[in-house]
């Protein structure tokens, strides 16, 4: 569900040692392509020699002094977003190396995330897919704390797409979107979920999360639209703190809460008095 580091990487990396000549290492690189040298003093990684490190490196020089001292090495079964998180506290870093069982494989740059994360990002709303509301639920969860999912869907919004058009309706939700955003608490995270659903993962109660749902249900509904189309939301909530011993364990608790999350949220669309409804996890009937 949630991509590692290792589906990502790239493969072609060359260990290489510290008194290596650097003009050997830049034939290597026009040669074969290669585009990263791990630097070794005997057993240990001392340094790192990537395209950059190269272009205008003396060539009578030799790999130590060339080679660059801003590297991570991470374990090969590390999520995609927790390399993100890396990257954006580390900014001056620009290599990631991935290890397996002590020996480094491969590696990954901001640009390789980028384009990978490029991937999880809806384009009209500029909002992160489900993948990166799950991931950070999961930590969630794994780190002992509440998973509260807060799952709104736009009501009425396949009438709206059809009497008003498509475009109107991307209007709409890029429009949603950003009230979601301008709404978002610290330490929330946001996704469009599919369609006209979005949802949020937050640490905070329930209780809590139903003040703010409450708060975007108004803003919603308050907000000028185009052609001041009327748009309204329905909002379920649901949440839960358990602990668990495997990551799948952790999974399919998430899947049940954003499954409990939608069915509260479909109810509320029912009720019209009541456009935000908590369910209880043990609530799925």
């Amino acid at each position: 569900m949630i991509k590692k580091v290792f589906d990502i990487i790239e493969k072609k990396i060359m260990k290489i040692d510290v008194l290596n000549g650097t003009k050997k290492i830049q034939d290597i690189f026009h040669q074969e392509s290669i585009e990263c040298f791990t630097v070794y003093d005997e057993y240990i990684i001392v340094g790192v020699i990537t395209k950059d490190e190269l272009v205008g490196a003396h060539p009578n020089r030799i790999a130590e002094d060339v080679m660059s001292h801003k590297y991570i090495v991470v374990n090969y079964d590390m999520c995609i977003w927790e390399v993100k998180q890396i990257f954006d506290y580390n900014k001056k870093g620009s290599i990631v190396l991935v290890e397996k069982e002590g020996q480094v494989i491969g590696y990954v740059t901001r640009s390789i995330l980028e384009i990978e994360l490029g991937k999880h990002l809806d384009s009209l709303t500029g909002l992160y897919k489900k993948e990166y509301m799950f991931y950070h639920a999961f930590n969630f969860i794994r780190h002992g704390k509440n998973a509260t999912i807060t799952f709104l869907d736009l009501n009425n919004f396949g009438c709206i797409d059809k009497k008003y058009g498509h475009i109107a309706g991307d209007m709409i939700l890029k429009g949603v979107a950003d009230i979601l955003k301008n709404c978002l608490e610290d330490g929330s995270y946001l996704c469009r979920y599919a369609g006209d659903e979005f949802a949020i993962v937050s640490s905070n109660s329930s209780n809590d999360c139903k003040l703010l749902a409450e708060n975007i249900v108004k803003t919603i509904e308050e907000y000028p639209f185009f052609n001041n189309i009327p748009v309204s939301a329905a909002v379920g909530i649901t949440g839960g703190r358990v602990k668990f011993k495997e990551d799948e364990e952790i999974f399919v608790f998430l899947n049940d809460l954003v499954n409990v999350a939608s069915l509260a949220s479909t109810k509320a669309k029912k009720d019209i008095t009541t456009p935000v409804i908590i369910k209880n996890i043990d609530e799925i009937a």
